[in-house]
């Protein structure tokens, strides 16, 4: 049976994206009571990076060390803070030299389930890959690796306990090729993987068969949802609501915005004018602990996101999707439609003990 599993995910994989291969043991063994069976054969993963649990366990610590930043004020956990359900809080975060970054934090749950990563990047398909980022960036800098790896590995190289566990993480590397940066981006990107939020009111109607896990003024937002009137999950589909139902990729252009001269969106990375203003669709899980919205940041409340849908009369028409087109809502169906919304939080990722700060812990 697990072969066969694993035979037909792989070719689902192969099929889907054609650049990456499957390794779930690990991530479905620490989550087996919270991953539904029915999306268990959807796991992306860097078949390079294969998840080990003492690489996780590494992984973990790295996360929220603050040496991981050139001046020591900044961690991974800095933007991705448990309590925020991996994110920050702020509409834009902020580097280790005070500049502010490019885009709003996104939550990083689920990454195995996700095909595509950033807002403006349609080329990154792992957290291996996207990674580079947050650690090489330079305009603005958000961690300073840049021209400053020797000097940052040294830093780690020197604590013995750092030395423990990078030999448990990397069995087979020789002493003095145990600290690399490859080392470090697997690592942290192993343990990241291990972070799922299945544990939501929805989950348990759609998933477990829990028909009273909703109301009907829930179930009546999930219609909403669902409907062609609205088309939310036209754009917002698949294990994340992050997936559109009928394209491959998925950046789009609300036409909500008018921020191109200071960012072009997908555009700034593929030159087409084509893809000015368009981002990546954001996932709308635990939307209760990530305010604010969007890709910059700009808007603070659900409420306010349903209506700039609603109206539709937005401010940047160039390239705009042809589903941004407004509609009428009661005040009972917008009720219901954000009570949908908020059903899709799971506030067991705040405070799950293998995704805390190990250094407090320890």
């Amino acid at each position: 049976m697990k072969q066969v599993l694993f035979v037909g995910v792989w070719l689902y994989i192969i099929i889907q994206s054609g650049c990456t291969g499957f390794n779930s043991k690990t991530v479905i063994e620490k989550n087996e009571e919270e991953i539904p069976p029915a999306i268990r054969n959807q796991f992306y993963s860097d078949p390079s990076n294969p998840i080990i649990d003492a690489k996780v366990e590494l992984g973990r610590y790295l996360f929220y060390d603050k040496r991981l930043s050139v001046n020591n004020t900044k961690s991974c956990a800095s933007c991705h803070d448990p309590r925020f359900s991996f994110t920050d809080t702020y509409r834009r975060s902020v580097g280790a030299y005070g500049d502010l970054t490019l885009f709003n934090s996104p939550p990083l749950i689920n990454l195995v389930f996700n095909r595509y990563f950033t807002y403006a990047d349609s080329s990154l398909h792992t957290p291996e890959q996207q990674i580079n980022n947050p650690m090489f960036a330079d305009k603005p800098v958000e961690l300073g690796w840049k021209n400053n790896e020797i000097e940052l590995l040294k830093r780690l190289s020197a604590d013995s306990f750092y030395q423990l566990l990078f030999s448990k993480a990397f069995p087979g590397a020789k002493q003095s090729e145990l600290f690399t940066v490859k080392h470090v981006q697997y690592s942290i990107t192993s343990f990241i993987k291990t972070i799922v939020s299945f544990n939501s009111p929805y989950d348990d109607y759609v998933y477990r068969g829990k028909k009273t896990a909703l109301d009907s003024g829930q179930i009546s937002g999930m219609r909403l949802f669902q409907s062609a009137r609205l088309k939310c999950n036209q754009c917002h589909s698949g294990v994340n609501f992050n997936e559109p139902a009928f394209k491959s990729s998925p950046h789009f252009n609300t036409g909500f915005f008018s921020d191109t001269l200071i960012h072009k969106g997908l555009a700034s990375k593929t030159g087409n004018s084509n893809d000015i203003g368009k981002y990546k669709t954001p996932t709308l899980r635990n939307l209760a602990f990530t305010s604010p919205y969007f890709h910059d940041g700009s808007v603070e409340s659900l409420q306010e996101v349903v209506y700039m849908f609603e109206k539709g009369n937005v401010s940047d028409q160039q390239n705009k999707h042809p589903f941004i087109q407004g509609f009428k809502l009661s005040l009972q169906e917008r009720s219901d439609l954000i009570r949908f919304l908020l059903c899709l939080t799971d506030s067991t990722i705040l405070y799950r003990t293998e995704y805390q700060n190990p250094w407090k812990i320890k």
